[in-house]
């Protein structure tokens, strides 16, 4: 199994498209285009895996200077097309000595950007996908996803999320450097956020 890939396998969001749904202009549509934040079992050899079984309890975090980490857990979706978005979940503040210092809910208050790119797993036919999240007829494919959020009690921010799947990194390797991604991850910035060191989550099987 090659590096990038055993990094990869670090996947947090999954990103979906549903092809199944045209523009979501209404509000009783949903947005063309889902995320859910995911654990990822590996199936068989971890070494050398067959398939991929897919969780909706991922918990993607990311750390500050002074050594504090956010946890993200939640969903949601988006409408590049209206510039609108939608979702959220829970969240998690611990301090260096991993102490809670704040935890309560996140929202998605506003859409920012979304870059894809071409590529998914890039292991064969045979590889193994279970577990399937989103619309049915939906397909997954990898990016950025830029959103504005409030979080209760702590204000608001930018949260970056991104899934880069192994056959993304081999297309475009100026995401390994110098950018720095061996897989997913998210950072949230702006106001007293400051969440923005990503490597330690990249290297982990959650999400």
């Amino acid at each position: 199994m090659k590096p990038f890939l055993i990094a990869s396998l670090t996947l947090l969001m999954t990103l979906i498209l549903s092809t199944s749904l045209g523009p979501s202009k209404a509000a009783a549509q949903d947005p063309p285009y889902t995320f859910f934040f995911t654990h990822y079992e590996l199936l068989g050899n971890p070494n050398n895996p067959e398939g991929v079984r897919y969780h909706s309890n991922g918990q993607p975090f990311a750390k500050a200077p002074d050594g504090s980490k956010i946890t993200l857990s939640g969903k949601g979706g988006w409408d590049p097309s209206s510039k609108t978005a939608e979702g959220g979940g829970q969240y998690t503040i611990k301090d260096k000595s991993g102490a809670t210092k704040a935890e309560g809910s996140w929202r998605v208050t506003d859409f920012g950007s979304f870059e894809q790119f071409d590529g998914w797993w890039g292991m064969g036919p045979e590889f193994k996908e279970e577990g399937r999240q989103g619309p049915s007829g939906s397909a997954s494919f990898s990016g950025f996803l830029t959103l504005k959020v409030n979080l209760e009690n702590q204000g608001d921010g930018t949260l970056v999320a991104w899934c880069l799947m192994p056959e993304v990194l081999e297309r475009h390797p100026h995401l390994s450097k110098p950018d720095g991604h061996v897989g997913d991850g998210i950072y949230l910035t702006g106001g007293d956020f400051n969440f923005t060191d990503f490597s330690e989550n990249e290297m982990s099987l959650e999400g």
